[in-house]
């Protein structure tokens, strides 16, 4: 047996020494607790994603309420969108510094209030202002909630904390559309702000009573000048996006100086955080491969989910002529397919491979989309119901295995900035699918309608067999031939963007399957992460 030196001896640690080196077992909240701050949680988030969809219904009551034009009137979403994307990529620094379960307390009091505030507004002026503080302060809801689930379940409770912060994301904005149609028509505008009280109160009372708060050390120091260029920039792109299919694009000078400060201080904010010591969003967070893969794909998710709900909804009221109440029920589905899927998934995503999870919710996705390409101003309401299950049922697989596959591998201490940048990059995805899809949408309406114009001539035999009534001398006939070219111009438009995005469903799908399990992160959870909560 070999000797031991006394040098030897003294070099080995001893108990005693080794003691405070160990890392402790991670602790979470009893049961209770545990419940409780899930409840504020979902409470919180369905608050902030049911007011993001529930105003769209009601805009043209509101337009006549406060007696403002078409531009004016689309301030009410756009400072909402414009205040979000300053927000969002602070919460993350504000959480690390402040105290996340402080930041969400502070939060969901001041989203509350502004939304009574909306509610009770007498003029526009005073609802895009009380709108723009809703953008501000629920900015940071949604990903801080996210990040807290994680944070106060063990690893093996992951999945099913997900799905539950799953149905308060995805349930919020696709139930927007019934709430909002029925409160709009049998009660009041106002009351679809006013519906948040009582939701808000429930998300206070857990975080003030149950929320405990660990502050991490070493925070860095704000970064001002990184802010000051992300949220210009941000700014600018969100006013271009949202004003471009108002003011025909590049043809204005407006949208040209806002494309022009977009990309100015885009640049200076890719330089600063490539070239400063502690910048205000970390580079090295975009090196985990599943975080980027996940953000790419969440991103373009955003243009395909927010891009196709409000063509639908428009379809319905516009060119099949449903009022508001039956647009809702028609919109149902959606929510109902995806809670089920959800409840499912969560007992699932332990068990079999997530990214095939993922490629299930993207082929049900792309299956939604090829019907709506399939379809005609003959269209049934049962054909509508389906399109909206399966983008349901599709949105449920896709949205929990996403975020642990993206949250597995990524280290605690990015966790916070990490669920910012990730709801900040679906919700500026959703905002480009938007305008990109007005923009379409626009320019096909006008290219079909010339076309259809230039064949109704009273030499043409096609429109005395299709419309024997038609009289081209008669102003009346004139005008239902117009506007039923226009109809008829604008389903093709619709068709045309559903195409669009049907592609593009396809070309994505197979990104999830670049993305890896991070298995390495299950026993790196064994070690003691920093609990905000």
């Amino acid at each position: 047996m070999p000797s031991i030196d006394g040098q030897a001896l003294a070099a080995i640690p001893t108990p005693c020494e080794t003691a405070p080196q160990m890392s402790a077992a991670p602790t979470y909240p009893d049961p209770f607790t545990r419940t409780m701050l899930t409840i504020a949680a979902t409470a919180a988030v369905m608050m902030v994603t049911i007011d993001a969809t529930i105003a769209i219904i009601a805009l043209p009551r509101i337009k006549s309420s406060l007696a403002a034009s078409q531009e004016q009137i689309a301030w009410v979403l756009t400072s909402y969108l414009i205040a979000g994307a300053i927000a969002t990529p602070l919460s993350g620094w504000l959480a690390d510094r402040f105290g996340r379960n402080k930041v969400l307390a502070i939060a969901v009091l001041t989203f509350t209030l502004a939304s009574v505030g909306c509610g009770l507004s007498p003029n526009l002026e005073v609802l895009v202002a009380f709108r723009f503080l809703q953008g501000a302060t629920g900015a940071s809801i949604v990903p801080l909630t996210q990040v807290l689930l994680l944070d106060i379940n063990p690893p093996e409770r992951h999945g099913p904390a997900t799905a539950l912060f799953g149905i308060g994301t995805l349930f919020g904005p696709m139930i927007g559309p019934t709430l909002g149609g029925w409160l709009t028509e049998y009660v009041s505008w106002r009351a679809i702000f006013l519906i948040n009280l009582p939701i808000g109160a429930i998300g206070l009372a857990g975080f003030v009573i149950f929320g405990r708060e660990t502050l991490r050390e070493g925070v860095r120091a704000f970064d001002a000048r990184g802010f000051g260029a992300v949220a210009i920039a941000l700014t600018a792109l969100q006013l271009m996006l949202d004003r471009g299919p108002m003011l025909d694009w590049f043809s204005s000078t407006e949208v040209v100086i806002e494309a022009t400060v977009f990309g100015a201080f885009a640049y200076l904010a890719v330089f600063h955080m490539l070239t400063a010591r502690n910048p205000f969003i970390k580079p090295a967070i975009f090196k985990d491969r599943n975080f980027l893969l996940g953000t790419i794909l969440s991103a373009l998710l955003g243009v395909l989910l927010n891009g196709v709900i409000p063509m639908v909804t428009n379809l319905m009221q516009q060119l099949l002529g449903y009022p508001v109440i039956l647009t809702g029920l028609l919109s149902a589905p959606r929510a109902v397919g995806n809670i089920f899927t959800i409840l499912i998934v969560g007992r699932l995503v332990s068990k079999a491979d997530g990214r095939l999870l993922i490629f299930t919710g993207m082929t049900m996705l792309v299956s939604s989309l090829y019907i709506l390409t399939q379809m005609s101003l003959d269209v049934s309401q049962e054909e509508l119901m389906l399109v909206g299950f399966l983008q349901g049922c599709g949105s449920g697989f896709l949205f929990l295995p996403l975020n642990l596959i993206v949250f597995n591998t990524l280290s605690h201490e990015l966790r916070n900035e990490g669920s910012t940048l990730f709801a900040l990059t679906r919700s500026l995805g959703g905002a480009v699918g938007i305008s990109m899809i007005q923009a379409a949408t626009v320019r096909d309406t006008n290219v079909v309608q010339s076309y259809l114009v230039e064949a109704v001539r009273p030499d043409n035999p096609l429109v005395d067999w299709l419309r024997p009534d038609f009289e081209p001398t008669n102003p009346a006939s004139v005008a239902g031939m117009v506007g039923e070219i226009a109809r008829q111009a604008t389903m093709v438009a619709y068709v045309d963007s559903f195409r669009m995005l049907f592609i593009l469903a396809v070309a994505i799908t197979p990104l999830c399957l670049l993305m890896r399990i991070g298995r390495r992160r299950a026993a790196a959870d064994a070690l003691p992460p920093i609990h905000a909560e």
